[in-house]
């Protein structure tokens, strides 16, 4: 009698058509998933492997361990938000007008990879309160890096803005800082609606920018 897809799934085994890197992109998922339901100490690769129907052998397969396992889905938030970001950032218009593209493309991600954006707090708190072995210190450090260039992108589209005129703000750092530490709690607080379509996110991201960077604008 041919396996089932549940059966293949319960076994560690994924189906033959599921490239490597599909089936290592979905225990990054569940971990992401299992990270932000029950935070970093909370979390084991037993959770891990419930959560993807299989056993810890194919979560070992991928990662050798949970803090191996976070620090992966860590940087993966931070490469979403970068390739989000970047772009806008990079491009034309005034200082003002780049904030507000790579405001709500930051809230977009913090919408639709959420079990992923969670993670960010986390990997802070765990540099800042040693919430893992000193050898791991070195992985925190990098990923601290990798927070603190994206960071600069809106650090410096502020500076820019105050240079045109078109933002008012005293010190770009503290502006970054209160601006991304609103955003990132849509990560927090939104949760998808029945028959949601990628229009309503949209729209809900302009109308949560337009709030928050009110008082970030130059006046006329």
């Amino acid at each position: 009698m041919p396996a089932s897809a549940q059966d293949i799934a319960s076994s560690g085994i994924a189906p033959p058509d599921t490239a490597p890197q599909d089936r290592r992109e979905e225990v990054l998922a569940a971990a992401a998933e299992c990270f932000m339901r029950r935070g970093y100490e909370q979390t084991s690769m037993d959770h891990v492997a419930e959560a993807l129907g299989a056993t810890k052998g194919r979560v070992y397969h991928h990662f050798r361990s949970k803090p191996e396992l976070f620090f992966q889905v860590y940087r993966r938030a931070m490469d979403i938000l970068m390739q989000a970001c970047e772009p806008v950032a990079a491009g034309g218009g005034t200082g003002e007008q780049r904030l507000s593209g790579m405001a709500k493309a930051h809230t977009l991600c913090m919408m639709e990879t959420r079990t992923f954006q969670r993670t960010l707090t986390m990997g802070v708190d765990l540099y800042r309160f040693g919430g893992t072995g000193p050898e791991h210190k070195a992985a925190l450090e990098e990923l601290m890096g990798l927070r603190f260039v994206y960071e600069d992108l809106f650090r410096h589209t502020f500076a820019a803005g105050i240079a045109d005129g078109t933002l008012a703000v005293p010190d770009p750092s503290l502006a970054m800082r209160t601006l991304l530490g609103a955003l990132n709690w849509v990560a927090v607080w939104y949760s998808p609606r029945p028959g949601e379509t990628r229009q309503h996110r949209e729209r809900l991201a302009e109308e949560i920018v337009e709030t928050v960077l009110g008082g970030y604008r130059a006046k006329a």
